[in-house]
């Protein structure tokens, strides 16, 4: 998986009044406009909303019948971030995304891209090996990805992302969960190394490129 997602916004009343966004705030990007926001979770809410989830609502709890969007876990570097963010619809069907945005030069949050899935639990083929389900994108200077690690009772805790260049990447599994942000060069492929709480390389594989 491996794929980014961008959008239109329209600067009328009606888009200023749903999302609470100061039309001042607006920037242009090529033939694109994006509207910056300084809360960071705001600006993403407010993308994906107008996107891909109509009225959803950021909540750690969901009642029956709404749809909700829960940030699991982040990752920050000056001047970008990167979110895992799991969207519920009213029938309870889950989609996860991993959302990269970045600061311009007045401290407002621009989002930039993302990749989803819809794929929740235990990901990866049928095999018994630890497996990172990673999407992402932003190559080569604005490199992000993220998503769930497959265990199979191997006790994984750990994965490298080694870079054809060389450039390497580590996180911490969290709840299923990795997150990937850097600014330096990565260039495809990318190899994923699973290790257990030991340190031990227990299963390697391809997952971008």
């Amino acid at each position: 998986m491996n794929s980014s997602i961008y959008e239109e916004i329209c600067t009328d009343d009606k888009d200023v009044k749903r999302y609470g966004i100061m039309v001042r705030n607006t920037c242009l990007i090529g033939d694109t406009f994006f509207m910056a926001n300084p809360d960071p979770k705001q600006e993403i809410i407010n993308k994906l909303s107008r996107l891909l989830l109509p009225r959803v609502s950021a909540s750690n709890d969901k009642a029956e019948g709404e749809r909700t969007l829960r940030f699991l876990k982040e990752r920050c570097i000056p001047g970008r971030q990167v979110h895992f963010v799991l969207f519920e619809d009213k029938m309870g069907q889950q989609i996860h995304f991993t959302c990269y945005i970045v600061q311009d030069a007045v401290g407002n949050w621009q989002f930039r891209g993302a990749a989803g899935d819809g794929v929740t639990g235990t990901p990866g083929p049928v095999v018994e090996q630890g497996w990172a389900n990673l999407g992402g994108g932003g190559m080569p200077d604005h490199f992000y990805a993220g998503g769930y690690v497959a265990d199979h009772g191997l006790d994984v805790v750990r994965v490298r992302l080694v870079a054809e260049n060389g450039t390497v990447i580590e996180d911490i599994v969290e709840d299923g969960i990795v997150l990937f942000l850097t600014d330096q060069l990565v260039t495809l492929p990318i190899e994923a190394e699973i290790y257990d709480r030991s340190g031990k390389l227990v299963y390697q594989h391809r997952v971008l490129g």
